[in-house]
């Protein structure tokens, strides 16, 4: 990998930053550049869920179907180096499993179970955080006869983090929910294959098929909330905010049934408070900013903003300026007109009942 390597990588996620959100392209367009400035075989690129790190869509390279189900029972389940949980909270949030097991791979579950048999020589991965918040993950997989990712490639890796973060939140911005869907549900056994579903089910269960990968069965975004649910001592049901190839953003709740292995899955279109938070923070605003923003929506006046926060008047303006900025609007009116009609009001009227 050469200078010019990583400028070319820089300059095609900042075009993709620069151009209309559009969550395919930016997975698309990230994949390119990590291939610019590094060596790998596999790949698999997810974008998460911010809240739960939940994996909600993404574009898997090399791994066949077959590797999905490891792979996440690993990440969930069992001990591992470099879970993407830990890489989410760290300063330095790449990093490499031969470097973590001081190059015996063996001491990896995952390598064991999954990559020895591919001919792995080492795993890259990564989370792209922006401010605190991840947005998407990453594994790379070298193969034997490339060897361990070297040093530079590493770094060269690091240095995108931030940018490929901010072009992963802004293609999630450019997901819409589905305002007009009824719910669907299916009962899973405890080998996750679906023993009873609804009518519609089939169809959401086809739209949350991991792109790049032909998944049979039960999608790996499902059947990794199935797994998380199973697996939880301290909750009832564990839900999850995922999107599908079509852009559509569905809440998928999974629970335990009583004396067996099997889980009750729910799909149902997201509600605009499961999606506000992650609309809000697709524009890159903080947790102040996203509180203003709200209350702005409500109609308040500065002055009652700065009461309700407790904040002064002239503070409410500096964050109020700060929001037109990074959102790109100019009025008040504009910003909820935009931001909320637009994602979440057809949402919301179909979550209305009417007597």
């Amino acid at each position: 990998m050469g200078v010019g390597d990583l400028t070319g990588a820089r300059d095609r996620l900042r075009d993709l930053a620069d151009r209309p959100p559009d969550l395919t392209a930016a997975l698309e367009g990230v994949q390119t550049a990590l291939h610019d400035i590094t060596t790998f075989t596999w790949s698999a690129l997810m974008t998460v869920d911010p809240e739960t790190l939940l994996p909600t869509g993404g574009l898997v390279e090399g791994f066949s179907a077959d590797a999905c189900a490891p792979f996440w029972d690993s990440e969930l389940l069992g001990p591992g180096y470099n879970k993407f949980t830990d890489l989410a909270r760290r300063t330095d949030t790449v990093a490499t499993l031969h470097d973590a097991t001081d190059g015996d791979l063996d001491r990896a579950p995952v390598h064991t179970r999954l990559y020895a048999g591919l001919g792995v020589a080492d795993e890259l991965r990564a989370a792209f955080v922006v401010g605190s918040t991840c947005w998407g993950v990453v594994s790379l997989l070298r193969a034997t006869v490339d060897g361990p990712f070297p040093d530079d490639e590493i770094r060269a890796v690091s240095s995108l983090v931030p940018l490929v973060g901010k072009v992963l939140r802004r293609g999630v911005v450019a997901l819409d929910m589905e305002a007009h869907s009824t719910a669907a549900m299916c009962v899973v056994d405890e080998r996750d294959e679906v023993l009873h579903q609804t009518v519609e089910a089939q169809r959401m269960l086809d739209d949350l098929r991991t792109v790049g990968v032909e998944e049979m069965g039960m999608p790996a975004i499902v059947r990794n909330v199935v797994t998380r649910a199973r697996a939880s001592r301290s909750a009832s049901h564990v839900a999850t905010r995922v999107h599908g190839t079509s852009g559509t953003w569905r809440r998928v709740s999974a629970s335990p049934m009583e004396g067996s292995g099997m889980v009750a899955v729910m799909i149902e279109p997201a509600r605009a408070a499961d999606l506000t938070p992650i609309l809000l923070e697709g524009y890159g605003l903080t947790e102040r900013e996203i509180e203003i923003v709200v209350h702005l929506a409500r109609g308040l006046a500065t002055k009652e903003i700065a009461a309700e926060l407790s904040i002064s008047a002239h503070t409410v303006r500096d964050h109020v300026k700060a929001i037109f900025t990074k959102t790109g609007f100019t009025t008040r009116g504009e910003l909820v007109a935009r931001v909320f009609s637009e994602h979440l009001l057809d949402g919301f009227h179909a979550a209305v009942h009417r007597v």
